[in-house]
This record gives C-alpha cells, sequence and structure tokens, in this order.
C-alpha cells in the first residue's frame, strides 16, 4: 500500500470523526436548548401557580372566583368583604391567549382602594363584558352597597341583567344622557360633601354604604365641566367610601386633554387588552351566566326588600316596659335606608343631648304613621311610672284617637294623660300651661333636694312619682295664627318649656309643614327652635333642615334623621314601617298595656267637635243637697282635664246669670243650670218659675218643667206680666227664656238683680240681644247687679261694652261659651252642654 493510499484512508477517517463531532455538537446544542426550555416552562408555571394563589388570597370567594364555575345557587354574602381587590379578567405570562400557558387572575383595587378606568366603552363586547361581571362580583361581595349606573352609549342594555337592583333601590335608574349624569355628579357630591364633615368631627364613617357609580359610556354631550367634575369627584372620593369605575375615558381628536383620574388603574382596550403597570396582556372577564347574575341580583334585591318591609311588631321590644326612663327615653324607630344589618336599627332619644324634636312634611308624607310608631315605641319600652303623654292635633283628623277608648274598644294607652283631637288654641295654650306648671313644681322640688337634673332627683326622691313627660303637637303652628293674645301666651309657654324642658324631664314634639312664616315667633324662633335639636325631615318637609341641607326625602315610608338642628352632614336616612296598615297588631298592643294599668283613670280627651250633655258629667251624677252656695253647671271648659264649668248663687248682689245670644244652644245652657241647682236643695225647699217668651223656646221650657216636677221640686210657669213678681217666701230660681225687654218692667228687674240674692231670689236669663240686656239693667251703671255672663254667638265689641273691657279677643263659634264671673275675675271657655243632637239641628237650620 502506498503511502497516497493512507493519506486517503486517514482523511476519511478524520471526516467521519468530524462529522460525528458536528452531529454530536448539534445533538448536545438541542440538548441543552431543552433542558433550558424544560427549565423556563417549570419557572414560569411556578410563577404562575404563585401569581394565582397571591391572587386568590388577595380576592377571595365572589371577588376572585372564576364566574364560569360558580354554582348559580351560590348565596351572596351578608357580610362585607374583607378586601378591596376585584378581578377584572385573567393576564398570560407569554401573551398567548389560545394555548395552555400559564396564566392568573388580574384585579384591580377598586372598594376601599380607588377606581378603574378603561378607554373602552361597552360598545366594546369585552368592555361589555367585563362590566356585567364586575357588577355581579361586587354585589354579591358587598351587602353595604349604593349604586349609581350611567351608559351613555348602549342606553342601558348593558345594565340589562341588573333591573332588579333598580327596583329594589339599591341602584338608581340608568343615566342614558348628560343630563342624568349631571343629577348622578350632584347627588355624589352630597354625599361625599356630608360623609367628610362626618369624619371631619372624628366619627366613623365605616358602616355607611359604599358608592360605586359605573359609567359604561361618557354621553356624547359631555363637556369639559362635567369630565372635571368626574376627576375631582375622583380626586375625594375613597376617603368618603365614593368610587368610579369609569369607561369610554379617552381623549378624542379635537378635543382638549382629558383630565387625570386619581387614585384609580387604568384598563387599554387596544388589540390586546393592558391592565396598569402589568407588563403582559389580559383577557377580560366574560359576561356571566344569565342564571349566576339573576340569583346574585334577586337575592340582593330580596334581602334589600325584606329589610325595608318593617312593620310596627320590628320596633316593639320583646318584654314590655323593662326600661327605666331616669337618663332619658330611647325607642327604634326603623331601619337604615341601606336595610341591612351594616345599616342597622335606627334609634333616637329625648335626653339632654336631643331634648326636644321637630318633624316636618306635607300632608300625606307619613308625619301620622311616624308620630304612631314612635308613640307604640315609647309606650312598650317604658311603664306610665316612667313616661306621661300629652297628644294635641290641630288639624281635622284622627291622629291621637288611637290611644283613647271608643264604643267599639273600651282599652286605652296607659301614658295617655290628654288628648286634643282637633284642639282648639285655647286648649292648646292650657296644655303647655298645665306642663309649664310642672316644671315649676319639679323645679320646687330640685330646689328643695338639692338636685340639678332628673335623674338625681329620682335617686333623692324615690317615693315622690316623676315619669319623663313627652307633649307632641301635630301642626303646632295652628296655636300662633293671628298673631294675638293666646299666640302670646304660646309663645311664652313653648320658650319655657323648650329651655327647661331637659333639666326637667319634660320633651316637646312638635310637627307641621314647615316652620317658617309663624308671625308670632319671629322675634323667638332661635331662642325657641334651637332647643329642638333632632329633626325629622319627612317628604314634603320645608326649611325644618338647615339652608343649603336639601336631605328631604320624596319618598313616603322615609326620613332624614338629623340629631344636630339640620347641619349638612349629620343626616341619615331611614325607613319607618306603615302603622296605618297594621290595626290587628295596634290593636293587640293596645289591649295589652291596658290591661297592665295600674289605674282605671281615663285619659282626657277633647274633641273640638263632640257635645257635652250635663248627663255625662261624673260631677253632675255626684251632686247631692243640702248645698250651702249652690252651683249651676254649664259646661266643660276647655282646659287640660276638662274641667266643669259652673256659677255660684249665694246672697251677695249680683248673683243671678245672664245667657247672651240668638242660638238656640242659649235653652240648653238655663236648662243644664236649672236642673243641676235641682240636684242640690231637697224636694220643696225651692221654688223654681219657669218663663217663656223666646219664640222657638217653648218646647225646651216645657220639657224642662217635667223634668223639675219629676225630681219632686215645686215648679211654677209664668204667663207675661207675671213673671217679675215678688218671691213668695221661699228661695227661688227665675229661669226665663227670653228676657229681653224685662217683660214691660225694666224697673222691677232691676230691684230683683239688685236686691232679690239677700231675698233668696236668682234670676237665670236669656237675652238674644247684648245691646238690649245692657239697657234692661240700666246700662254701664248695672253691670255689677248681674254677676254672671254666658256668651254665646255675640260680636266681641258686644261682649266689651257689657263687661267694660276696652278690648275683647272673644271670637264667637259654634259649641263654645265664654263663662265670666265679674266677682270671681274669672273668665272660662267652655264647651255648653246641651241636649243630644242639639248642634246637628242648628247647623240643619243655618
Amino acid at each position: 500500500m502506498t503511502w497516497r493510499t493512507e493519506l486517503e484512508r486517514a482523511a476519511a477517517r478524520l471526516r467521519e470523526a468530524a462529522g460525528a463531532a458536528d452531529r454530536a455538537e448539534r445533538l448536545l446544542a438541542e440538548a441543552a436548548a431543552r433542558l433550558a426550555a424544560d427549565d423556563t416552562e417549570r419557572r414560569r408555571g411556578e410563577l404562575a401557580r404563585r401569581l394565582a394563589a397571591a391572587a386568590a388570597g388577595a380576592a377571595t370567594g365572589w371577588l376572585g372566583d372564576d364566574l364560569r364555575d360558580t354554582d348559580p345557587n351560590t348565596p351572596v354574602w351578608t357580610d362585607p368583604a374583607a378586601t378591596a381587590a376585584v378581578r377584572v379578567g385573567t393576564a398570560l405570562l407569554d401573551g398567548a391567549a389560545d394555548g395552555p400557558e400559564p396564566a392568573f387572575p388580574a384585579l384591580v383595587g377598586l372598594l376601599g382602594k380607588g377606581h378603574l378606568v378603561c378607554d373602552g366603552d361597552a360598545a366594546d363586547p369585552r368592555v361589555a363584558g367585563m362590566l356585567q361581571s364586575l357588577l355581579v362580583r361586587i354585589t354579591a361581595a358587598h351587602p353595604n352597597l349604593e349604586l349609581s349606573l350611567v351608559d351613555g352609549v348602549t342606553l342601558g342594555q348593558v345594565f340589562a341583567p341588573a333591573t332588579a337592583l333598580v327596583d329594589a333601590g339599591i341602584a338608581a335608574t340608568v343615566a342614558t344622557d348628560h343630563l342624568a349624569l349631571g343629577r348622578v355628579l350632584t347627588a355624589a357630591e352630597k354625599r361625599l360633601t356630608e360623609l367628610r364633615d362626618i369624619a371631619a368631627r372624628g366619627q366613623s364613617i365605616a358602616d355607611r354604604p359604599f358608592h360605586l357609580i359605573v359609567v359604561a359610556g361618557l354621553p356624547p354631550e359631555v363637556g369639559k365641566s362635567t369630565r372635571e367634575r368626574l376627576a375631582a369627584l375622583a380626586h375625594a372620593g375613597p376617603s368618603a367610601r365614593c368610587h368610579l369605575v369609569l369607561c369610554g375615558w379617552r381623549n378624542l381628536p379635537h378635543r382638549e386633554a382629558l383630565p387625570a383620574i386619581e387614585h384609580a388603574t387604568y384598563l387599554e382596550c387596544g388589540d390586546e387588552a393592558r391592565l396598569g403597570n402589568l407588563p403582559l396582556p389580559v383577557v377580560l372577564d366574560a359576561p356571566p351566566p344569565p342564571a349566576l347574575a339573576r340569583n346574585v341580583f334577586g337575592s340582593r334585591a330580596r334581602q334589600r326588600r325584606e329589610a325595608g318591609e318593617l312593620s310596627v311588631a320590628d320596633l316593639v321590644p320583646q318584654e314590655l316596659w323593662t326600661e327605666s326612663s331616669r337618663d332619658g327615653l330611647t325607642t327604634v324607630i326603623g331601619r337604615d335606608q341601606a336595610g341591612h344589618t351594616a345599616g342597622g336599627d335606627v334609634a333616637v332619644s329625648f335626653d339632654d343631648a336631643t331634648p326636644h324634636w321637630l318633624i316636618g312634611g306635607r300632608t300625606g308624607g307619613g308625619k301620622t304613621v311616624f308620630l304612631l310608631d314612635v308613640l307604640y315605641g315609647l309606650a312598650t319600652r317604658y311603664s306610665p311610672d316612667e313616661l306621661e303623654l300629652y297628644l294635641l292635633d290641630f288639624k281635622e283628623g284622627v291622629s291621637f284617637t288611637e290611644f283613647t277608648p271608643s264604643p267599639l274598644d273600651p282599652s286605652w294607652i296607659p301614658h295617655v294623660k290628654a288628648v286634643g283631637v282637633e284642639s282648639d288654641r285655647e286648649y292648646g295654650v292650657a296644655v303647655l300651661g298645665a306642663l309649664r306648671a310642672e316644671l315649676t313644681r319639679r323645679a320646687g322640688l330640685m330646689k328643695r333636694a338639692g338636685a340639678t337634673r332628673l335623674a338625681r332627683l329620682r335617686e333623692l326622691r324615690p317615693e315622690v312619682r316623676l315619669p319623663r313627660i313627652v307633649a307632641v303637637v301635630d301642626e303646632f303652628h295652628v296655636l300662633f295664627a293671628g298673631n294675638d293674645r293666646l299666640a302670646g301666651e304660646a309663645v311664652a309657654h313653648l320658650e319655657e318649656l323648650a329651655r327647661k324642658g331637659r333639666s326637667y324631664g319634660v320633651h316637646l314634639v312638635l310637627a307641621s309643614q314647615t316652620i317658617s312664616g309663624i308671625e308670632a315667633l319671629y322675634s323667638k324662633k332661635d331662642s325657641i327652635f334651637g332647643q329642638f335639636p333632632l329633626r325629622v325631615a319627612l317628604p314634603g318637609a320645608k326649611h325644618l333642615l338647615d339652608e343649603g341641607n336639601d336631605a328631604a326625602v320624596e319618598s313616603v315610608g322615609q326620613a332624614v334623621i338629623n340629631d344636630a338642628g339640620g347641619l349638612k352632614g349629620r343626616n341619615r336616612t331611614c325607613r319607618f314601617p306603615d302603622a296605618s296598615s297594621a290595626d290587628e297588631l295596634l290593636a293587640t298592643l293596645r289591649r295589652d298595656l291596658w290591661a297592665r294599668r295600674d289605674s282605671d283613670e281615663e285619659p282626657v280627651v277633647f274633641r273640638g267637635f263632640d257635645e257635652q250633655h250635663l248627663a255625662a258629667d261624673p260631677r253632675f251624677e255626684a251632686l247631692a243637697p243640702p248645698t250651702h252656695a249652690p252651683r249651676a253647671l254649664i259646661g266643660r271648659a276647655v282646659d287640660v282635664h276638662m274641667s266643669t264649668v259652673g256659677y255660684r248663687f249665694d246672697k251677695s248682689p249680683g248673683r243671678h246669670l245672664a245667657v247672651l245670644g240668638t242660638s238656640i244652644v242659649a235653652a240648653d245652657v238655663l236648662t243644664s243650670a236649672a236642673v243641676s241647682l235641682a240636684r242640690q236643695h231637697e224636694p220643696g225647699s225651692v221654688e223654681f218659675q219657669i218663663a217663656a217668651t223666646a219664640a222657638g223656646a217653648e218646647g225646651v221650657a216645657r220639657d224642662l218643667v217635667e223634668e223639675l216636677k219629676a225630681a219632686g221640686h215645686e215648679c211654677r210657669e209664668l204667663e207675661p206680666g207675671t213673671i217679675l213678681t215678688a218671691p213668695r217666701g221661699k228661695p227661688v230660681y227665675l229661669v226665663w227664656f227670653g228676657a229681653d225687654g224685662a217683660d214691660g218692667q225694666p224697673g222691677t228687674l232691676r230691684d230683683l238683680l239688685l236686691h232679690g240674692p239677700a231675698a233668696g231670689a236668682h234670676l237665670i236669663g236669656w237675652w238674644r240681644g247684648a245691646r238690649r240686656f245692657l239697657d234692661d239693667i240700666g246700662g254701664s251703671a248695672g253691670r255689677e247687679s248681674c254677676a254672671g255672663v254666658v256668651a254665646l254667638n255675640i260680636a266681641a265689641n258686644d261682649l266689651a261694652a257689657i263687661t267694660g273691657g276696652y278690648e275683647r279677643t272673644w271670637d264667637a263659634r259654634a259649641n263654645r261659651c265664654l263663662v265670666i264671673d265679674r266677682h270671681a275675675g274669672g273668665e272660662t271657655l267652655a264647651v255648653p252642654y246641651v241636649r243630644p243632637g242639639r248642634l246637628d239641628e242648628v247647623v240643619e237650620t243655618r
């Protein structure tokens, strides 16, 4: 073998080795590449698992779960979510959305943290799905939530699945144009201001609902000012529990640059969605399954409705009369408007901080219902030894008849001492005067005991009954109508009670449509209403809250409660039950309370339109002979206790009684006087002389004669010309139906008036004309000859001429009389005794 042959063989072996090396190198490179890829995939997988675990911890349950895998029957949360993060989609580690590449939930900080801002709007199906999914998550996770929805792109279609939230009041009606958006922003700004004011005073707002404004797309008319308002709201919102999901926030050609949205995470929806600083593409969540959305929105709506469907039973404690009023009175009146446990029951108090209340609302706005809720709440918590009630209603209604006995139901609320239905102003002033007298009594007790507060006095004098007193005056402005003497008295009483009531346990509740325009209160408005820190604004309330605080609701069954005299920032809206629809429950409560009473003393009920009958007066039944100075009963006083009004007859000169007015009621007054006097004399010991010269009074006179004879009394009927004869040796009452003209014997009449009482002769006469009466008794010089006057329908100036007064505030009206005793120096407004059905007859003859 030659050297050339060996060389060729060696070259061949070398080439073979080189090829093997190349192959080995390639194999090693490929192996290395495969090893590197396996390590990266492992590490990426590990990273994805760690990120997913972190996301699961940051957004738990409803806030982070994949809604496609969530059972539609999963219950919504009843406790507020503890985390601020919420899922909006899925982040991909390598950007491939169509493979099994590692991924993890993409989260944003929202409620309790900040905002979400997206340049796309609901016209993009990706954004629409993300919004619907986000709304389901937030609603399911947060029971304490209020929503404002705005959609200027699909005109509300994107929020169609959430209709149940709108119906339940959790979300307002979807705003679809720039005007409605403006109203949403105004309401949000007002709410934000109130919560910031509360927080500035050091009070917690943690129990207030989150307010989430979801904008699916801005209406096309939105301008620079609206965008700036949105930016300002975003700036201040998180500190006041207000957050935004703002879609469609993008710069447009030939438009000014958008203001920055602070505290926000930005979502860009280009070919690939990008979230904030996350350097990865994001696949936004698809719309949730319809069944799941229906369950979440329907469950939350049912919870809100059930929480809002209150009854009086929800306000009543399980056990009656278990609480002490030593330091004040407290009752539950309703539930926070949020309607869930976070809002809770709303309780109000009568105490040193809120001694008196003002309640405002239009007719039909719920004042009566609200007052019934309050009164039943108090009466079931506190016994009559802890609480007394005085109730006045100045409108034509039956607000408080609920608390009094009736022919159909003899029970009553034992706390109630006096009730006025369609009350006279005089009755209202009398009640305020009685309460003021009670202040004076308690002030004396405190002074003698060395106490400065009611609670301390009750400790020092446990044997003295000292319940707290609540006086409710509905339509109280009627008290001050006319700016007259009565209005002045009412103002004086009210000012004293308002200033001193808290110290002595006397509390006022004044209810009306407005507190403005009351002339008699112009100079006292601040000194009086400044003592009423608790304000309850019902629909239609005017000037009740502070200027600029326009929080009064328009929905019947809701109230704005403000415990700072109406100042902004102290409002709380609550729902209260409709007591008027719980007749059976209230009747049961009333009977239960009545059965527990310690006394059979019924409340005094003043019904301004009711007749008064002599036979129904227990004081008439108690009359018996002999009586040294018999008292003719005339009617019932317009005072707290509806006292019996009478006129005494004795031997003093001038002890006669004149009834003045054209009304046939005068005949009934004469009859009541004579019958009541007859009960105070032994039969046969006195003579009654009856004269009837007034047309229309003959029947009444005959009935009186029969009644007196039936009682065993001597009774003589007189004819004209014989009326003014001298007495026959025994006491005589001359009852004269129609004394005008003095039977043609004015001199004899004047002699009887002057000398008759000393001889036991007294006149009870009816004059239809006041001027005629004055002439018959001898003019102004004879005023003292007849000390008793009962004024019916006579003019104030005629009455002034008879009494010698220069000014007279008497206002003649049906079913009222003014009883004057010149010797006693007293004037009493009264409801005269009449025969049953008399007022109906009077109305029919008009």
